[in-house]
Order: C-alpha cells, then sequence, then structure tokens
C-alpha cells in the first residue's frame, strides 16, 4: 500500500472521532479501495491455487461463479 503505514492509523482515528477534513475522508477513500483491491487479487490468486477444479463449498469467487453456473443449469 502506499503511504506511510501509520497513515490509515491515523486517518481512521481521526474518522472515528468525527474531526476528518474533507481532503482526508477523500484520502481515507482512496487507501480502503487500495486494501479492497489487493482483498480481491489475493482471493483469486488463493482460489486458483488452492485447487484446479472448483470445489462445493470452497469460500473463493471462482468456485463460487462455477457452483452458480452448474446450479442454473441444472434447473434449466
Amino acid at each position: 500500500m502506499t503511504g506511510q503505514p501509520g497513515e490509515l492509523d491515523h486517518l481512521l482515528d481521526r474518522m472515528l472521532r468525527g474531526v476528518l477534513l474533507p481532503e482526508e475522508a477523500a484520502r481515507l477513500r482512496t487507501l480502503v479501495g487500495h486494501l479492497v483491491a489487493a482483498q480481491c487479487t489475493d482471493q483469486l490468486a488463493v482460489c486458483q491455487a488452492h485447487h484446479l477444479p472448483p470445489v462445493a463449498g470452497c469460500p473463493y469467487p471462482r468456485c463460487r461463479a462455477a457452483r452458480d453456473r452448474d446450479q442454473r443449469a441444472a434447473t434449466a
């Protein structure tokens, strides 16, 4: 993540105290966006490394999408 390691903590603390400035709110949105994007990338990598064919009950997106696709095909 970009920025100082304590920057996110500082901004979250200010937000919780209700003293976040508009510029700080914009920066916080950017930092949270980076975290969400990294989480999605990590989930996909774990899912792809976890198993080759989709597995029932797997919480990762690729398996969930395959399971949903298979369920739609079975009910059609």
